[in-house]
């Protein structure tokens, strides 16, 4: 019964019967043997601990029950407790994500090893997806997932450029890319008017003999403090092919102020190659 959850509340009273009737054993000098009522008084004590261990979790999982419960209810109707009882939040007025772009490639100092880059765009205007889990999955010709690689973002309205690496696609060959996101349902009501955004200004490649380096400015409209912003700097060749990606951090970006990045491409690229750059939480 102590290790049951729930039904764990009530083993105390079996367990304190053993422990009386051990003491009671133990007290008796006409009885013999006394490993019975010893071995009474140990059950009963571990199986208090259990069951106190066993209470707590019990009490955790009915809080988280009733935190999983609230934030359905949340998705389900779209508010939170700052915009409630508004009307234009039904599950109709989100929108899903949409795959703007993808590109992929082998690493140059490392066959076995790709690059990828995923521009998502977040359509709608006053919903933000928070913290959302996107996998992308590199399938070969066949549709067979060599590989995959999970980030957690935040998803502000407008594009956002997802970038990284794949490591066990071995001697395979990867003929496209699959992304898997949050469910328009999962979007929560941020309007346009009062949720901050990123704009990236100057930026200025350096590239000499074994790399390139971009570096620009990012500004910010959010009236807070950012931490760890993350800037996905792409590359593309004089036809707009993309030809590499990579990424680079803000540690600190001050609430409507502006700071300046770098990120480095491990190969020197061309010098008509054009750069973009997309900053986001």
């Amino acid at each position: 019964m102590a290790f049951i959850p729930f039904i764990t509340w009530f083993a105390g009273l079996p367990l304190l019967a053993g422990f009386v009737m051990g003491i009671v054993a133990l007290a008796n000098k006409k009885q013999g043997g006394k490993g019975l009522a010893i071995a009474s008084l140990a059950v009963s004590v571990v199986g208090w601990i259990v069951s106190i261990i066993f209470t707590i979790a019990s009490f955790g999982i009915i809080g988280q029950a009733a935190i999983d419960e609230a934030r359905r209810d949340e998705v389900s109707t779209g508010t939170t407790d700052d915009d409630a009882g508004t009307t234009d939040d039904a599950a109709g007025a989100r929108e899903e994500i949409t795959v703007v772009e993808t590109a992929f490639g082998q690493s140059s100092y490392d066959p076995s090893t790709w690059w990828y880059v995923a521009i998502v765009e977040n359509p709608n205007d006053d919903y933000i997806f928070s913290f959302s889990g996107i996998d992308v999955e590199a399938l070969d010709e066949n549709g067979t997932i060599l590989d995959s690689s999970s980030d957690y973002r935040t998803l502000l309205s407008g594009p956002t450029a997802l970038a990284g690496s794949f490591f066990s696609v071995g001697d395979a060959q990867i003929s496209e890319l699959s992304l898997r996101g949050p469910a328009a349902t999962d979007a929560i009501k941020a309007p346009a008017s009062t949720t901050g955004s990123f704009e990236i200004a100057e930026l200025t490649p350096t590239t000499d003999d074994y790399s390139t380096t971009v570096r620009g400015t990012v500004s910010s409209t959010f009236g807070e403090d950012q931490e760890f912003v993350q800037v996905v700097v792409i590359a593309r060749n004089a036809s707009g092919a993309i030809i590499g990606a990579d990424i680079g951090y803000i540690e600190r970006l001050p609430g409507e102020g502006s700071a300046q990045f770098e990120v480095l491409f491990f190969d020197p690229l061309p010098g008509d190659t054009t750069y973009e750059a997309y900053a986001g939480l």
